[in-house]
């Protein structure tokens, strides 16, 4: 079970958190402050946000108030330009204005733009769980860097940012990593459904994990069975062991079955400074640790503990 797939994962939870946006569903007015949205769950009041096409943007917006059932975010000031679908409007989290400009897996000796974040390997260790598997435990850096314009300015944006990284590997404690099947959705998923129709079920054994993710969320659940008896099996249904606690669109949905499980994570550390890196830069460094379960099966001439 190889770190890269790790750091994979940890840069996957990295760039969904600060990089935070989601489309706008309705053409937005000059004036307005409700902007309704496809997905509000992972922004809060205070938020600072910026809306986006593929040729201009608005920044300096701040969220006042959330209604996460209708994906409604409201802004303090009102909206000084016209947005349109059409064009592809996003609505983005910012800080300071700024969205990060790139996440990088190792340390370049050459970051030219900031704010960047790096993830590195720092160590994996390994002991016996059980009789036949062990705990592998992997040491992840994840490193902030900004630039040092203004001591206060620079420092306060660091810090927002290191703060939201940790946010989120703080709610994915259970991170996906490589390698997994991936499927797609036949039908739409309502909220408290507890059978999804697939495209392959063969990927799937009873009491499978299984996870599903569209670009805004994601939820962990168990398969139970196949198939209800009371539906036709050639529709590849899917019994779960809990409620869907979200609307899923099978446009943009995929289906993952994972073959690796990370039983405990956690952003143990984080250390403020700055660091001379071509310039000065203001610099963060969080320490992150996962433990996963790899079984180990001997082969029968090799001896075995008794």
């Amino acid at each position: 079970m190889a770190m890269e797939e790790v750091l994979d994962g940890v840069r996957r939870i990295v760039h969904k958190w600060v990089n935070t946006s989601t489309r706008v569903d309705i053409n937005v007015t000059r004036g307005d402050t409700v902007l309704c949205v496809r997905n509000s769950r992972r922004f809060t009041v205070g938020d600072q946000v910026m809306l986006r096409n593929s040729t201009v943007y608005e920044t300096g917006l701040i969220i006042s108030s959330i209604d996460k059932v209708a994906n409604l975010i409201t802004v303090s000031t009102p909206i000084l330009n016209d947005w349109t679908i059409a064009e592809n409007t996003v609505l983005i989290k910012t800080i300071n204005e700024q969205f990060v400009q790139g996440i990088y897996i190792g340390e370049p000796d050459v970051i030219s733009r900031y704010p960047a974040i790096t993830v590195n390997g720092i160590s994996r260790s390994s002991e016996w769980l059980t009789l036949e598997s062990t705990k592998e435990k992997y040491q992840i850096e994840v490193t902030v860097y900004v630039k040092d314009s203004t001591n206060e300015q620079a420092y306060r944006f660091c810090m927002a940012m290191t703060d939201e990284i940790q946010k989120g590997l703080k709610y994915n404690i259970t991170p996906l990593i490589s390698d997994y099947d991936l499927t797609s959705l036949t039908r739409n998923i309502a909220v408290g459904d507890t059978t999804i129709y697939v495209a392959d079920r063969s990927l799937f054994n009873n009491n499978r994990r299984v996870m599903i993710e569209d670009p805004y969320e994601t939820t962990e659940n168990w398969t139970t069975t196949w198939w209800d008896e009371t539906e036709d099996p050639s529709q590849e249904a899917l019994r779960l062991k809990d409620c869907v606690p979200y609307a899923f669109d099978m446009s943009d949905t995929t289906v993952i079955v994972p073959h690796r499980f990370i039983f405990n994570s956690w952003p143990d550390n984080i250390q403020y400074g700055s660091i001379h890196k071509g310039e000065l830069l203001k610099a963060a460094k969080i320490s992150w640790f996962a433990e996963e379960e790899e079984m180990q099966f001997l082969r029968r001439d090799e001896p075995r503990l008794r």
